[in-house]
């Protein structure tokens, strides 16, 4: 219907939807678009304009370290903010726009992956998937693999028994970093429907909960020009990401002084990020990278263009259950990149074009950076600082993203598992040169913040359920990667976006919009 800058509101409006989605991220903006044209009122509560400002950006800052075994203490305090974006569209305004889905194996409970398992599996995703694949406008990750069906660009032939295989990843233009125009036309499009209202520069700064703590009566919403509103509805959906989600949970803390949802002190917990290791060679030190042993063109992996998918090379459940790992993908890419070629690594190529049975060409030097799961630790959290408050007077959040002596264990088994199942098949040879002690100084981290807000049936176990709603709290539901109780590797907006559709379908029941 609307889009409508808070800051033009009398003060002190009230805003009133039969739903009121806090963020409007890709999350908020999907499940809106899922909703158009219905029964109910929905308004999005965004805090941001429709371009990044960067005095509201600042609202993100807060501390972070990043902490693990055999490694000194990484500081991380630019991370919290340079790793979202505050704004309608969200960090899709930054996004790449790459997509897959979660393996089969990153749904079950794994018994070497601590507090693995979702309460939902693969399969039951498959038609959400579906279902967000056909929104973004890219091919369906089906169970046939039809991504890997091009003639011309064919995999790697690796042993299925090792348990490694190729794992397509697609590209959406729906992003900002893709094709702004197409974005720009997502992310405000489905606000032309009557029942739809989007607030800008809405910061929502306070959850209220009913006398008895069981469902939500309202929202403190504030401006930065000093303005402040309140709104109110049926229902309530939370999606400002993986630690704001957090923020906003903790801090409201008037009827619980735990915060919302956090009974059992688990709001917060279990941080999980994805990261890349990888070393560029120079010419007194050896580099990460692959030997392939064939001459063929590797398009597939080197991802040439954004038209079509190209693959990573993954662990799936046989190899992770043999090696009692987590999930775990080699990304390869052209040698040239890099200071590879000089390397030492060049000893790789005659090594390996030996072993493999002299290739006429003499096979490829590929660079390469690995991939591993980071497990779920109680340990690895958000919490508030309540030293520290942001323009609005809300606590700034503290970060300690923690890994543990099994993450290492898992990443050290997955590069010698690989690199056997390379050279089983006769496909090539893996040059991993990495120490323990390097692992963190030599890490990239992403923008994926992931398992904050974990899903589980059993409240002792999870901040929400099943059907995404937080735990003793009625009318409040949390969409986004903090509701993910495993990371896996994949990009996680294809799955936030299949959560999404699996929530609207719920709340349209639910609320009697599917009548």
């Amino acid at each position: 219907m609307a889009f409508i800058d808070a800051r033009t509101l009398p003060d002190a409006s009230r805003i009133q939807a039969d739903l009121l989605i806090i963020g409007g991220g890709l999350a908020g903006i999907t499940l809106a678009k899922e909703l158009a044209g219905g029964a109910l009122k929905v308004a999005i509560l965004e805090s941001g304009g429709r371009e990044l400002d960067m005095e509201i950006q600042g609202l993100y800052a807060g501390s972070a370290m990043v902490r693990a075994p055999d490694n000194p203490d990484k500081p991380f305090d630019d991370y919290p903010a340079q790793s979202r974006a505050r704004v309608l569209g969200g960090s899709g305004m930054i996004w790449g726009g790459k997509c897959a889905p979660l393996d089969p194996a990153d749904f079950a409970a794994r018994p070497w992956a601590p507090h693995s398992g979702w309460p939902v599996t693969r399969e039951q995703m498959q038609g959400f998937y579906d279902r967000a694949c056909d929104l973004l406008e890219i091919p369906r990750f089906d169970r046939d693999n039809t991504l890997l069906k091009d003639p011309t660009r064919t995999p790697l032939a690796l042993d299925a028994e090792d348990g490694f295989f190729s794992a397509p990843r697609a590209f959406t233009r729906y992003s900002g970093g893709s094709d702004k125009a197409a974005f720009d036309r997502f992310r405000t499009d489905f606000a032309d429907a009557a029942n739809i209202t989007v607030y800008l520069h809405a910061n929502v700064t306070q959850i209220r909960l009913n006398p008895t703590g069981d469902q939500v009566g309202g929202l403190d919403v504030a401006c930065l020009d000093g303005k402040r509103h309140t709104a109110s509805g049926k229902t309530y959906v939370l999606a400002v990401g993986g630690i704001e989600n957090v923020r906003l949970l903790l801090a409201s803390n008037g009827v619980h002084k735990g915060g919302v949802g956090n009974t059992h002190d688990l709001v917060g917990r279990f941080f999980q990020g994805h990261v890349t290791y990888s070393v560029d060679g120079d010419a007194e030190s050896e580099a990460s990278a692959v030997h392939v042993s064939r001459d063929a063109p590797m398009g597939l992996y080197l991802n040439p263009t954004r038209t079509s998918p190209h693959c990573v090379l993954a662990s799936g459940a046989p190899a992770q259950e043999r090696m009692g790992a987590g999930n775990f993908t080699v990304t390869l890419y052209a040698a040239d990149e890099t200071g590879i070629a000089q390397a030492d690594t060049k000893a790789l190529r005659q090594v390996a074009t030996t072993l493999d049975g002299g290739m006429s060409g003499g096979g490829q030097l590929l660079g390469c950076f690995a991939m591993s799961e980071h497990f779920p630790n109680p340990d690895s959290r958000v919490t508030l600082d309540a030293s520290a408050k942001d323009p609005l007077g809300l606590p700034r959040i503290r970060l300690e993203r923690t890994y543990g002596k099994t993450d290492w264990d898992s990443l050290e088994r997955s590069t010698a598992g690989f690199g056997d199942a390379l050279g089983a098949a006769g496909q090539g040879r893996f040059c991993w040169p990495i120490k323990r002690s390097q692992l963190l100084a030599i890490s990239s981290a992403s923008r994926h913040h992931m398992g904050t807000t974990r899903m589980n049936a059993d409240p002792k176990r999870g901040v929400v359920d099943p059907d995404l709603k937080v735990h003793g709290t009625g009318n409040l539901y949390v969409a986004g990667s903090s509701v993910f109780p495993t990371s896996g590797i994949a990009n996680p907006t294809l799955t936030i976006l299949a959560l999404v559709m699996r929530l609207a379908d719920h709340l349209k029941q639910e609320l009697g919009a599917d009548r």
